[in-house]
């Protein structure tokens, strides 16, 4: 079965969100752009959403965005929390 893999492009207002509210002092912060495979011929798809890897000295914190960009999806902590919530966090992190 032959596929099609479409490349996303990630939110620019999410960048800015982060780089205006979150203090990025000892933090490492990489954007991932997620992806659509299409499944050719058929009416599936898969979508890879796009990542937020937040890291510093201790910990690394992974977050994953579908389309809506107001709510973050934690896969280590099965959750979906709002981005404000997701700021909190990372600004706490961003302490220790």
């Amino acid at each position: 079965m032959k596929t099609t893999i479409e490349k996303l492009i990630f939110p620019e207002s999410i960048k800015t969100k982060l780089k205006m509210k979150v203090s990025q002092g000892n933090l490492k912060v990489e954007y991932i752009s997620g992806h659509i495979i299409k499944f050719n011929k058929t009416n599936l798809s898969i979508m890879d959403p796009h990542k937020i890897i937040i890291s510093n000295n201790k910990a690394t914190f992974v977050a994953l965005l579908y389309e809506d960009i107001e709510k973050i999806y934690l896969p280590r902590e099965n959750a979906i929390i709002s981005f404000t919530k997701y700021i909190s966090i990372i600004n706490t992190m961003n302490k220790n």
